[in-house]
């Protein structure tokens, strides 16, 4: 049975081959483990059980650390990285559109893109998109 951790290492495979890799300041992972630099995280989440057809999904998180803006000589603020926020998304986006994973019965389409979401307890948002999965498994 074809699980979602399966397709994710696809996932994972397809977007180091690419400009994503050298676009950003940090790593394509699994994890998040430094909060600094600009990481792509992949997310696998629930799949239907044993159905011929069966429906999961994969979320790819783009965390990029905020900017910090001077308020007076002892204080800064943290805004939102809208611009770097936007182009590893369409960079994402071009990477991973429509797939279809020949000879597996398995593929996936872009979903839900999801605005900036603050990083509790660090200076970074990230903004993620679903992954929707559509798995065709041959009963036996």
């Amino acid at each position: 049975m074809i699980t979602t951790e399966e397709i994710a290492t696809r996932v994972y495979q397809m977007l180091n081959d690419s400009e994503v890799k050298t676009m950003i300041s940090g790593v394509i992972d699994y994890e998040r483990n430094d909060y600094t630099k600009e990481d792509v995280i992949i997310v696998p989440h629930t799949i239907d059980g044993e159905a011929s057809v069966r429906f999961g999904q994969i979320n790819v998180n783009i965390h990029v650390p905020d900017i910090p803006v001077a308020q007076g000589t002892d204080r800064s603020v943290f805004r939102i990285d809208f611009q770097r926020l936007i182009a590893i998304r369409a960079k994402v986006i071009d990477v991973l559109r429509r797939h279809y994973e020949s000879g597996t019965g398995w593929n996936w389409t872009i979903g839900q893109l999801n605005p900036p979401i603050k990083e509790q307890e660090h200076n970074e948002h990230f903004v993620s998109l679903a992954l929707e999965l559509t798995v065709r498994e041959k009963q036996v």
